[in-house]
C-alpha cells in the first residue's frame, strides 16, 4: 500500500467567462508526496498548470502562493497535468490511498474534470471517482474539535514547525504528510497530541472545571 498526500493551488476564473456558471477556480499547481507503509516519504511530485479561463494569475493569488504568470505560461494544461499525476500515482503498481487536508481539493478536481471534459480512464477510476481521504476532518474529529483547524495550527499542536512556504503545493503536501505520520504513529501521537485529545474529551473538561471552581458551597446541608 502507498499513501499519497496531495495539495492544490488555484486561480480564479475571470468573472465574464461562461465557465463561471460551472465552477469559479482553476488548478494552477499540483503537489504531492508518496509514503510507504511506515508513512515515510519515498517520492514527490509537482507540476504547475496553465489556466484556461484567465489570461493571468490574479495578484492576490500570486501574493498567497508565489505563483506568477511566467511560471505557468509553458506549463501543461489541466488535463495533461492531471494525467501526469495519476500516472505517477499508478506507477507504483500498488494499492494507493490519497489524502488531502480538507475536502476542497477533491471538490476542485471533480468540478474541474467536469468543466474541462476530462476523460477518466479505467485505470484512473479508483483515484478520481472516489472521494479522497479528508485528513483534516479525521484530525478534527479524533481530537474533538467542532471547528476546522488550519494545517499550521495542527502542526503547532504536534510541536512541529511548518517547513517551507505555506500555499506552496508541495510544501503543504509534505507538511500534511509529516502530521499524518505523527497522527498515525501511536508513540508519536502519545508524545505530542494525546494531552490535547484528553483535554477535549467531556470528562476531562468537567475535571478541569472542577479544579478551577469550588462547587462545595452549593452542596445541600
Amino acid at each position: 500500500m502507498k499513501h499519497i498526500v496531495v495539495d492544490l493551488e488555484m486561480n480564479t476564473i475571470r468573472r465574464k467567462s461562461e465557465a463561471r456558471k460551472i465552477w469559479n477556480m482553476e488548478t494552477i499547481e499540483i503537489g504531492a508526496v508518496m509514503l510507504d507503509d511506515n508513512l515515510e516519504e519515498i517520492a514527490s511530485f509537482r507540476t504547475y498548470v496553465k489556466p484556461e479561463f484567465n489570461d493571468c494569475i490574479e495578484r492576490k493569488i500570486t501574493r498567497l502562493t508565489g505563483i506568477t504568470d511566467d511560471m505557468v505560461k509553458n506549463a501543461p494544461s489541466f488535463s495533461e497535468a492531471l494525467r501526469m499525476f495519476t500516472n505517477w500515482c499508478l506507477g507504483t503498481n500498488d494499492d494507493v490511498t490519497i489524502y488531502a487536508w480538507s475536502e476542497s481539493d477533491y471538490m476542485q478536481i471533480s468540478n474541474e474534470m467536469f468543466l474541462k471534459n476530462y476523460h477518466v480512464s479505467d485505470r484512473e477510476k479508483d483515484l478520481l471517482l472516489n472521494e479522497w481521504s479528508d485528513f483534516q476532518h479525521e484530525f478534527d474529529s479524533h481530537l474533538g474539535f467542532q471547528k476546522q483547524v488550519s494545517l499550521r495550527m495542527a502542526l503547532d499542536m504536534a510541536g512541529v514547525d511548518f517547513a517551507g512556504r505555506e500555499h506552496d503545493a508541495l510544501d503543504d503536501a509534505r507538511n500534511t504528510a509529516e502530521l499524518l505520520h505523527i497522527f498515525r504513529d501511536r508513540n508519536l501521537f502519545d508524545l505530542t497530541l494525546r494531552k490535547i485529545k484528553e483535554y477535549m474529551e467531556p470528562s476531562s473538561v468537567a475535571s478541569s472545571m472542577g479544579e478551577l471552581f469550588d462547587f462545595s458551597m452549593f452542596a445541600c446541608a
